[in-house]
């Protein structure tokens, strides 16, 4: 039964090849346009980075106000650590493993200090999960606007949540020379993320609010005037509040720094710089600093940041899962226009993922041309012919097709792996259009015809082709479809070349046929031209008797063909 079921199949396929051959024109244009449309077809699909493992903790990073004392924040800690206890269980049952609270310094994004902190959920094995990390930071998140002032953010471990290639999805640049401007932009911009875009989660500014500090403003005439310098009166300072080793005291083997600073309560409150005394070089008197410095309360940035010599600030976010980056990037980026005013001490640029994604494909376009051009130079080396090799390099595009439409039915999105699964069915892929095109040139050498040729050919091949593609599709169908701990890094690569194999398969067997007639369509007739200028010129005929004659030849092959048309037809 499995015989007969093969023999009708491959009878099918000769009449269907038979009906793709007398519209050659159609099948190629109808198949050109089914490129296009898979083409412009990739960013409605969308595309991240890289995609989301995933993760056996999920951490919560909690960053107070300047200046919180430690108790406060490790209360904060304890109720985020009440939410979670209640909220992660489920009939009963806990949804993590175990919890860990880390007050006054520590998560993966925190600074440190008193005002942060950290709750690391452990999440029990990846079997026996009853909710994976973007389930609990999906429960977790409305939570945080119970804090306000509080800055929250999740990160992970065994995982990569968000699949950030630079570390942040979302990464807005703001260069500027002006901290205090830049500052205030950025912030803008945060608060324009949080409110306007519900796909951008915990939007964050790289550069804290700065400690309280006292700006010395020196009036330099007045100061030279009185034969003081500001190296004098910048040491003198450095010296009454920073303080200054005057000596080293030995005991034994040790030796300690005397330093010579004044006391807490005359260097922590700003009138005490007026009791601050710089002796001047010229008259020896000690002139008070009151008497030509003037002082500004403000704060200092605890952290200044540069790139390529300019300081920058980054407006960094996540994005919920299911987001494609593609459109929300196009989303921020005409919110910015539409609400931040365009100056030039201001330059805003854009990093992140999205960014990221662009580079690395401009990368994989170069190598996969260069991945094509060495299987078209051995293919043109071993059949001893380009044409040939044209010919089969076709099923390329036609793989692209099949990975759009794979993406399409699953609701995935396209990833950097996605481009390594590219590159592995380029190799791949051309194998069938290697088998049919070869055998089509040996039936040729025996003298059959181009038509009778092609059909034959693909009823002949019909078998190995669906041999070697159904044992590659298969084998790769558990890594691409099967979930499981990991798969998720694999998954790309099974679904492209799964994709991209079955339906480039499919339309190599029509299309191969088709090009090959089309390109190979004179070769019977230049053929019989060359037999006949070589028996002319044996024979002794002259150029206007030889061009006589092959003008008789076309035409009878001319209505030959017309002939064998209305046959088929009929």
């Amino acid at each position: 039964y499995f015989e007969r079921f093969l023999q009708g199949m491959e009878q099918g396929y000769r009449k269907l090849v038979a009906r793709v051959l007398r519209h050659k024109l159609i099948v190629v244009g109808f198949l050109l346009l089914l490129f296009a449309g898979s083409i412009l077809a990739v960013p409605r699909i969308g595309w991240i980075f890289m995609p989301e493992s995933a993760a056996d903790s999920v951490s919560i990073n909690v960053t107070m106000p300047l200046g919180t004392a430690l108790p406060e924040t490790e209360k904060t800690l304890k109720q985020v650590e009440a939410i979670v206890k209640k909220e992660l269980t489920k009939d009963g049952k806990a949804a993590y493993d175990r919890l860990v609270l880390n007050a006054g310094g520590g998560g993966r994004f925190s600074r440190g200090g008193t005002n942060s902190g950290s709750l690391r959920i452990n999440l029990p094995e990846f079997d026996k999960q009853i909710m994976d990390a973007n389930e609990i930071q999906a429960v977790i998140r409305p939570y945080f606007n119970q804090f306000p002032g509080v800055l929250f953010r999740f990160s992970s471990g065994g995982g990569m949540m968000g699949g950030g290639g630079s570390g942040n999805p979302i990464d807005i640049v703001l260069h500027t020379e002006d901290l205090i401007k830049g500052k205030a932009t950025a912030d803008k911009i945060s608060g324009l993320l949080k409110e306007k875009i519900s796909a951008v989660t915990e939007p964050q500014v790289s550069l804290n609010d700065g400690l309280p500090q006292i700006e010395v403003e020196l009036n330099r005439e007045r100061m030279y005037a009185l034969g003081l310098n500001a190296y004098t009166v910048g040491n003198e300072i450095k010296a009454a509040v920073d303080g200054i080793t005057a000596s080293q005291f030995k005991s034994g083997n040790d030796e300690l720094d005397i330093i010579l600073i004044l006391a807490e309560a005359d260097r922590s409150s700003l009138p005490a710089l007026d009791h601050i005394f710089v002796r001047s070089s010229v008259t020896g008197a000690r002139v008070p600093l009151s008497n030509f410095a003037n002082y500004r309360e403000g704060t200092g940035p605890l952290t200044i940041s540069r790139e390529n010599q300019s300081r920058v600030i980054h407006v960094t976010a996540g994005v919920k899962p299911g987001t494609k980056l593609n459109e929300v990037e196009a989303e921020i980026q005409a919110l910015i226009r539409a609400e931040i005013p365009a100056e030039d001490d201001v330059i805003i640029t854009y990093a992140g993922d999205n960014a990221e994604m662009i580079k690395m494909f401009g990368n994989f376009v170069l190598i996969m041309i260069v991945a094509v051009a060495l299987v078209f130079g051995v293919m043109a080396s071993l059949f001893e012919s380009f044409r040939d090799p044209f010919i089969i390099i076709f099923t390329i595009p036609l793989s692209i097709i099949g990975v759009v439409a794979i993406y399409a039915i699953t609701g995935d999105r396209f990833n950097i792996l996605t481009a390594v699964g590219i590159l592995v069915l380029l190799g791949v892929i051309v194998n069938n259009g290697i088998i049919l095109v070869d055998y089509t040139n040996m039936l040729r050498k025996r003298g059959v015809g181009l038509e009778a040729a092609c059909i034959e050919a693909a009823g002949n091949r019909l078998r190995p082709i669906l041999m070697s593609t159904l044992t590659t599709v298969l084998g790769l169908a558990p890594m691409a479809f099967v979930p499981g701990e990991g798969s998720e890094m694999v998954a790309p690569i099974g679904k492209t070349v799964f994709g991209g194999l079955t339906f480039g398969t499919l339309m190599t067997l029509f299309l191969m046929p088709a090009i090959y007639a089309k390109l190979n369509k004179h070769d019977d007739e230049r053929r019989a031209i060359a037999d006949m200028k070589r028996e002319g010129i044996a024979s002794g005929l002259s150029k206007a008797e030889l061009k006589d004659l092959i003008k008789r030849k076309k035409a009878e092959q001319h209505a030959n063909e017309q002939k064998m048309a209305a046959a088929r037809r009929d």
